[in-house]
């Protein structure tokens, strides 16, 4: 999922800078593969380079607290059964990364292991940005030895023309997380599956239940979106719906049919309805680009819309955490599910001098599926994830493994940036600007259009 997390509030004061981890170089006895699940290949921590040369590796990663302690540990691990490699772990939050990248690539100073969402794939793989997966890294000789490692479509987001580029450190689709605490205050039993809102407007009438407030003011949401965060946030929530109601945001011909009726009705009865009902909206919102989720975080929203990577950044709220449910996404036609795909993958970058031990690194990395779990919350479609002990302790794992059984990736585009944003100022300007949902999403349209040369 393409957001903010955080279980440590020291990090909103290093927003502006990036957090260096250095490797050290040890010697001494590895500490052997990782535990692997059935299906995985279980690599070595030794990875022997031609006479063991000095390998120096720059690792970049989104924010996200969690996974950079347990990125960290892994290269500690890997670092000391290979003294001759050095990994420097360099973080940036998601909101300032995607600029943060394209600079240091236009500077030449690229990288070597990049953390990149799929919807850029297009944009890298074209400007051939990306080294290609190299097989002998993950333990074999052919692409496809490397797709029999992973689940059905996990590595799809990530591949161009039969060559793989990337592998997932997250295959996610999304899900509704309800505070059984909540649910409770107003005499119903979270746990139980009946009470979970199939549709939209089973949604929207259980949130009204569960609101509170002093006078006219929120003092507790039932549900809200996520606001004024990047593109990609706003994608990765009204994507699904949006397919839901049979709409797109491109045509087979790449014209923009973001303003189709399909569109327009979605936005208006789903996203828009929030605001008209006085259920959300971005003025009751906590805008938190470390911490997306910093209103269900704090107890303060009683459900909201989550990948299976949420639970770890309200871990040290023990009121949030130890009472959360996780639920199915809620549909427009319950019989026919819609949901996410989305892939927060990690590739190599074609100007790397080491591409061959930057793809050994993170097939040991990835390896550890259980690990990525536990720390992290990170399902990385590996073969055999669902069957770590830590899968089977996770809540709910088996609802988001249904959920990628029916999801969709967002549009491809080598422009998806310039489009995403388009439909996010669309969509603050009917929320926020006075716009009618018609005429924001018309104007999004023709703003696509133009950007494709289809005006």
């Amino acid at each position: 999922m393409n957001r903010e997390r955080t279980t440590d509030t020291t990090f909103v004061d290093t927003l502006s800078r990036p957090v260096h981890r250095r490797a050290l170089l040890r010697t001494g006895a590895g500490l052997g593969a990782a535990v692997a699940g059935a299906g995985m290949l279980a690599p070595s921590t030794r990875y022997a380079t031609a006479q063991d040369e000095p390998v120096s590796l720059t690792f970049w990663h989104h924010t996200y607290p969690p996974a950079d302690e347990f990125i960290q540990t892994k290269i500690d691990e890997y670092t000391a059964d290979n003294p001759n490699v050095a990994i420097e772990l360099v973080t940036y939050p998601h909101g300032d990364y995607e600029t943060k990248l394209l600079a240091a690539i236009s500077a030449g100073d690229a990288p070597d292991i990049i953390n990149l969402l799929d919807y850029l794939y297009p944009r890298y793989v074209a400007r051939e940005l990306l080294a290609p997966v190299d097989p002998a890294a993950f333990g074999g000789s052919t692409m496809d030895d490397v797709r029999a490692l992973y689940v059905d479509r996990a590595l799809e987001g990530l591949s161009a023309d039969g060559t793989v580029y990337g592998v997932p450190e997250e295959f996610n689709t999304l899900c509704l997380f309800l505070n059984a605490t909540h649910f409770e205050d107003i005499g119903l039993d979270a746990s139980n599956q009946e009470n979970w809102p199939e549709t939209w407007e089973d949604l929207f009438a259980v949130a009204k239940k569960l609101e509170q407030r002093d006078g006219d003011t929120l003092t507790r949401i039932g549900f809200n979106w996520v606001w004024n965060l990047d593109p990609y946030w706003y994608a990765q929530q009204y994507w699904p719906i949006l397919r839901q109601y049979g709409g797109n945001v491109l045509d087979e011909e790449g014209k923009a049919v973001i303003d189709s009726p399909e569109a327009v009705a979605m936005f208006t009865e789903v996203w828009q309805r929030l605001i008209t009902d006085g259920i959300g909206g971005p003025a009751v919102a906590t805008v938190n680009p470390v911490n997306a989720l910093q209103d269900f975080s704090d107890g303060r929203q009683s459900m909201m819309i989550a990948g299976i990577w949420a639970p770890p950044s309200f871990r040290d709220n023990p009121e949030v955490y130890d009472n959360y449910v996780v639920a199915p996404l809620p549909q427009k036609d319950p019989a026919n599910p819609q949901t996410l795909l989305n892939s927060y993958s990690l590739t190599v970058s074609a100007a790397s001098e080491h591409p061959s031990e930057a793809w050994a690194f993170i097939n040991y990395l990835t390896s550890d599926a259980g690990g990525y779990i536990e720390a992290a919350g990170y399902i990385n479609g590996r073969k055999g994830w669902e069957q770590t002990p830590e899968a089977k302790a996770a809540r709910g794992v088996e609802i988001f493994a249904e959920g990628q059984q029916h999801g969709s990736f967002v549009w491809r585009s080598e422009t998806w940036t310039e489009e995403g944003t388009a439909i996010k100022q669309a969509i603050e300007n009917f929320s926020q600007g006075g716009a009618s949902v018609q005429d924001a999403l018309t104007q999004a349209a023709e703003q696509i259009n133009q950007i494709r040369g289809q005006g």
